[in-house]
């Protein structure tokens, strides 16, 4: 029998189906192993009397394991099949929350968090754009991958609130002081996450080989777009030309020091306004948080495509501040007041909309300042800067609240924002002027 007549095209409908089922994983089960950990952090250093700073590094082991790990995932999607893939990642986070669930001491809660991150770039970090990237091969894929993505703010909007629901469930004393009186959160967690982690696998799949997602007119019309588009490209500099630059290592340090006010307010959010608002008012603050995400990753490209990097960036700036002032204003207010409540909300506002600036900034900014030539490599480059800095923030948030307060520990913060910021915008003005020297 002829092989071609075998093959069979999938409906739009299919494939739509698709983009749901990675989203869906987005909302939940990556929702949950890396969403709702902020709001661990205050019960579990009251519950075990750690201080902020030595629990936090649970977000810098978890980041620098995840980022080791992610290109070693990525080798091993093409080689095995990828449901099997999928349910090893669900099957690391599940066991990395039950092991939190029965951890004590400071070692445990980083193993714990390290399994956590690995597990999920299994089936978030590399899992979702393999899924994609195969049924949207040519025309609608950044779309997709998009749509994709924004089920991780759709689904901080119902799991903020419902973790601290269901932590305040389990504490004992107020949200000060107040102690966790079980770890069963924790379990709780870990059975949605393998539920929902094992119906999905159940459905989603890469194409089979017989199989057609894209028509032969749109994988041409789609070439011949990727070829004209690149004819319009700046065609870049090499990696070592790059090293060479000034204005690059300027704008690395600007975007680390940034990085280091960014992972604050990310991931200590929770654990500072634990100490102004009730449970269900922070876990509101985490559901307007999700919203503004939402809002903001879908209008980071558009922002990009229209007002290039440094006024992207310099918008993102402009939001980062607000938010960190927001929590400045905060730190002043009695718990439960109105106006901490305000600050609060506020906050969550500004810093959704500019989660685009390290969400798709740096693949944006890699091409956008230093060309294709070597574009993964400058991606690998620009990310790295951000890590770096990210993984520095969270416990160096800790360690200025515990030496001072929290006031001025937001206040550091927000002198790491401006400052990194500055040194990242300048520099990308300075580079964006030497690609048209070149050109």
């Amino acid at each position: 029998m002829d092989t071609v007549s075998e093959k069979k095209p999938v409906s739009n409908a299919y494939k739509y189906f698709m983009i749901f089922l990675c989203m869906f994983t987005q909302a939940i089960p990556y929702g949950i192993a890396q969403n709702i950990q902020p709001l661990f952090v205050h019960p579990l250093v009251n519950t075990f009397h750690f201080n902020l700073a030595s629990y936090s590094l649970v977000f810098t082991f978890g980041a620098v394991a995840a980022s080791v790990a992610s290109p070693f995932i990525g080798k091993w999607l093409a080689k095995f099949n990828f449901k099997l893939m999928y349910m090893v990642g669900i099957i690391i986070s599940t066991i990395s929350f039950i092991l939190f669930g029965i951890s004590s001491k400071l070692p445990e809660f980083y193993g714990a968090a390290i399994l956590c991150m690995i597990g999920s770039t299994f089936y978030s970090g590399q899992g979702v754009p393999w899924v994609i990237n195969h049924w949207f091969p040519g025309k609608g894929r950044g779309t997709a991958l998009g749509i994709a993505f924004c089920g991780g703010s759709i689904g901080n909007i119902f799991l903020q609130p419902f973790t601290q629901k269901l932590l305040a469930s389990y504490m004992i004393g107020g949200t000060k002081t107040g102690h966790l009186k079980s770890m069963a959160p924790f379990f709780i967690f870990a059975g949605m996450l393998f539920i929902i982690g094992l119906i999905v696998v159940l459905f989603i799949r890469t194409p089979k080989d017989n199989e057609i997602v894209a028509t032969k007119a749109e994988l041409e019309e789609a070439k011949k777009n990727a070829e004209a588009a690149r004819a319009k490209e700046f065609e870049g500099w090499t990696a070592k030309e790059v090293m060479k630059m000034p204005w690059f290592w300027v704008f690395s340090i600007g975007f680390l020091i940034a990085g280091i006010g960014l992972a604050t307010l990310i991931e200590d959010y929770a654990a500072f306004l634990d100490t102004k608002l009730s449970f269900s008012t922070v876990g509101e603050v985490g559901m307007v948080f999700g919203v503004g995400c939402l809002i903001g990753n879908v209008s980071g490209g558009i922002l990009f495509d229209k007002l290039g990097t440094a006024k992207a960036m310099t918008y993102a700036a402009a939001m980062y501040t607000l938010s960190v002032l927001m929590m400045i204003l905060a730190s002043f207010q009695p718990y439960g007041s109105g106006l901490g409540k305000a600050s609060g909300m506020l906050y969550a506002v500004f810093c959704g909309l500019a989660v685009f600036s390290y969400m798709s900034g740096p693949a944006f900014m890699a091409k956008d300042l230093f060309g294709k030539k070597e574009e993964g490599v400058m991606l690998g480059l620009v990310g790295l800067s951000y890590a770096i800095g990210f993984a520095i923030g969270a416990p160096l948030f800790g360690i200025i609240k515990g030496m001072t307060n929290f006031t001025i520990a937001w206040e550091v913060m927000l002198a790491c924002i401006v400052i990194g910021f500055a040194l990242l915008i300048v520099s990308v003005v300075k580079i964006k002027k030497m690609q048209k020297n070149v050109m």
